[in-house]
Parts: structure tokens; C-alpha cells; sequence
């Protein structure tokens, strides 16, 4: 039962992955300066396989009962969220 309401919770949580990715990489795109663009492009894509890792762990934690449901399923969502606004505010305008 547990495993089906951490499926449930993530199911919403889901579409908001695509605007979490975009948030990290947006930064990237705007700091290719002398590193050029390949090495933001590398760097979006890791921290994107990375973001997928800590999205598999949660809610495989969420599924043996060590998080709770809700918890398991938006942690990387809000964590990884944080961390791109926190990239954003860091780029020099």
C-alpha cells in the first residue's frame, strides 16, 4: 500500500520535474563565457543524471517506509528547486 501512495505522489510531482531541470540549467546557459557552451551543456546534463538518482533514492526509501510518502516524492523537487533559484540568484547580470 505504501509503495502505490508513493506512486500516486509522484505522479504529481512528475511534471514538475521539466520546469526543475530548466531552472538549474538556465544559469548554465548564461555563464558559457571562456569555459564555452559544451561545458554547460556537460554540467546541465550531469546535474540532470544526478537529479534522476536523488529522484530514484527517495522514493525507493519512500518504498521501504523510511520517508514518508509525500515526503519521499517532492524532497527532490524542492531540493534540487532551492538549489537552482539559488544558481539563478548567483548570475551576474
Amino acid at each position: 500500500m505504501v509503495r502505490l501512495t508513493v506512486e500516486l505522489h509522484h505522479k504529481f510531482t512528475y511534471p514538475l520535474m521539466g520546469f526543475v531541470i530548466a531552472l538549474i540549467g538556465v544559469p548554465f546557459a548564461f555563464t558559457t563565457g571562456s569555459r564555452g557552451a559544451l561545458t554547460g551543456i556537460a554540467a546541465s546534463l550531469g546535474i540532470a543524471i544526478v537529479y534522476w538518482a536523488t529522484s530514484s533514492l527517495f522514493e525507493a526509501m519512500g518504498n521501504l517506509g523510511q520517508l514518508p510518502p509525500a515526503v519521499a516524492a517532492w524532497s527532490p523537487d524542492v531540493l534540487f528547486g532551492l538549489g537552482g533559484i539559488w544558481l539563478l540568484m548567483r548570475v551576474k547580470t
